[in-house]
């Protein structure tokens, strides 16, 4: 498979306390959760997949140069200058985070089919996630939007109950069609354009995604099993040992 497309992360990270505390701290994170775990985890995963060479990297770090400087993060920031950007806003909170990245991702000049991917600070990857997303970019497939979040909630909630998803499959994973997701997505530069009034109306993430494909017919779609999960107790993508996967292990 042919590679010319870039796929562009855009990583949203606040400053981390001890790594006690996150700007929502009624969250239940599992034991092993950390947010340095989840940051290490895409750089290896990355790093090891063959196509690891098309994705740049994109930190926005939403706080002060004294937050960062006693932050986890600043060690990357060494380490990685070569190969990481960083770059330095004060949002002041998810939401606000999210529409400085849209408007950087407008103005960055990308191909129109380069992907990006609006990626928050807590979630945990599979190994082979950056070639499944590939796979299905240069599918046949039509799809919009892709979370690599595989929703325990829809199998589990009652509201769920009679929820149908169109199924569909690349050559090494399935995927399903899906009602919503978080604030963490895949999305082509030109995709991302024509929704922008909606991308950058400040409707809370579960909300706009029915939005946009009641009123844009656009299709969102997980993979079965996830290739990432939020990392909330109880809300794990299933059938994943993501504790193995937040320590670096194969």
């Amino acid at each position: 498979m042919t590679i010319r497309r870039k796929l562009n992360i855009v990583y949203r990270h606040a400053p981390i306390r001890a790594e006690k505390q996150s700007r929502d701290p009624n969250k239940n994170r599992p034991e092993w959760f950390s947010y340095e775990s989840c940051f290490e985890n895409l750089i290896t995963t990355i790093e090891a997949d063959p196509q690891g060479k098309n994705v740049n990297i994109t930190v926005i770090f939403d706080g002060t140069l004294a937050e960062f400087l006693d932050d986890f993060i600043v060690k990357y920031y060494a380490q990685y200058s070569d190969s990481i950007s960083f770059q330095f806003v004060s949002g002041g909170s998810n939401g606000a985070t999210f529409l400085i990245a849209l408007d950087m991702m407008k103005k960055t000049c990308l191909d129109d089919k380069d992907i990006i991917y609006f990626l928050e600070n807590d979630y945990i990857h599979q190994h082979g996630w950056v070639s499944k997303v590939y796979e299905l970019f240069e599918s046949s497939h039509s799809i919009d939007i892709v979370s690599l979040y595989d929703h325990r909630d829809k199998y589990e909630y009652s509201m769920y109950e009679n929820l149908s998803s169109e199924i569909i499959f690349t050559p090494t994973h399935h995927w399903r069609t899906t009602p919503s997701t978080c604030g963490s997505f895949l999305i082509e530069k030109q995709e991302m354009l024509k929704d922008f009034d909606l991308w950058t109306s400040n409707i809370i993430d579960y909300e706009l995604f029915p939005i946009l494909q009641n009123t844009r017919s656009r299709k969102l779609v997980t993979p079965i099993p996830g290739l990432s999960t939020h990392s909330m107790s109880g809300y794990l993508s299933p059938t994943v040992d993501w504790e193995k996967l937040s320590r670096n292990k194969d």
